[in-house]
């Protein structure tokens, strides 16, 4: 009887874990112009998908983030390279914006802001500056404030590192419904009359690890728990137009954390590390139920 009562409850024990667990295929590589299916959704704590349409501080319509609940603003995607190491790989991101503006091509700067540590001060930037010459991937030293607001962050001109855009790390293009199968006729969230345009880019996960080493953050690697603050800019210094989550007018001495620019926890190979969901917790509460029902029942046979 208590050989049974242990195999029933072990196995309520790993239904729990299962429902728990968020199983994350492993990439061993990707294309930049892979379609959304396989990129994974940046989300946020209070909005799932944000942002705002229309809301970008200055400059035109490509500078401005766009998304919603059933279109996601921007999204990340890890390859491990196929290797044991967990420094090794490409990371890569992708932001949806209103437009492609007159002349074509991107034009300003897309930064991604890297919390690797949760203290709530940005440690790394990682992103594309095509508002100067020239244009170029990149990652980039937060300036000398604390980096916890945007009025404490800047961004150092000059990138740590940095790569030729080409056809492997770098693209610019049409929202369709071949890159986002889930699109529809939704091609055009901010209603201004242009198709919206993926912008997507990555660079080398080893790159990352040595840049936040450098900047005291250590033992970083692909299953290290981060959190990203996503924003355009109209020149590579400064996260000047348009801030990912939130509207147009907000504190910008308040905390990217209250402000709900801060993404959810991450690690970066795109498993989110968030509170249990509703959905978890009801699915562990039917689980745990049958268990005790079958423990009830294994009991009351064998005695």
């Amino acid at each position: 009887m208590r050989y049974k009562q242990r195999v029933v409850l072990g196995g309520c024990a790993l239904c729990i874990g299962l429902a728990f667990s968020q199983v994350q295929a492993d990439v061993v590589s990707f294309n930049i112009s892979d379609s959304t299916t396989t990129w994974t959704p940046i989300t946020y704590p209070n909005n799932n998908n944000p942002d705002p349409s229309n809301d970008q501080q200055t400059g035109s319509e490509e500078g401005d983030v766009v998304g919603n609940v059933a279109h996601p603003s921007v999204y990340t995607i890890f390859a491990n390279a196929g290797t044991p190491s967990l420094t090794d790989g490409t990371l890569g991101f992708r932001i949806r914006l209103g437009a492609d503006a007159n002349p074509p091509g991107f034009k300003g700067a897309a930064f991604v802001g890297i919390d690797a540590n949760g203290d709530g001060a940005l440690d790394l930037f990682i992103g594309v500056n095509n508002s100067g010459t020239p244009n170029q991937i990149g990652l980039w030293n937060p300036g000398n404030g604390l980096n916890t607001s945007p009025s404490t962050t800047t961004i150092a001109s000059t990138p740590l590192v940095s790569y030729t855009e080409t056809g492997t790390n770098y693209l610019f293009v049409p929202v369709t419904t071949t890159n986002d199968p889930t699109v529809g006729t939704a091609t055009d969230i901010d209603g201004g009359g242009q198709n919206d345009y993926f912008l997507s880019f990555s660079v080398p996960f080893s790159d990352v690890v040595t840049q936040l080493s450098l900047n005291g953050v250590t033992n970083f690697n692909q299953n290290t728990s981060l959190s990203y603050v996503i924003a355009t800019s109209t020149q590579g210094n400064s996260l000047n137009q348009d801030l990912n989550g939130v509207p147009k007018t907000y504190d910008a001495s308040a905390t990217w954390a209250s402000l709900g620019a801060q993404s959810v926890t991450f690690n970066s190979a795109g498993t989110a590390v968030p509170e249990p969901s509703s959905l978890s917790l009801m699915v562990l509460g039917i689980l745990v139920v049958a268990g005790i029902r079958q423990y009830r029942s294994t009991a009351s046979k064998g005695a």
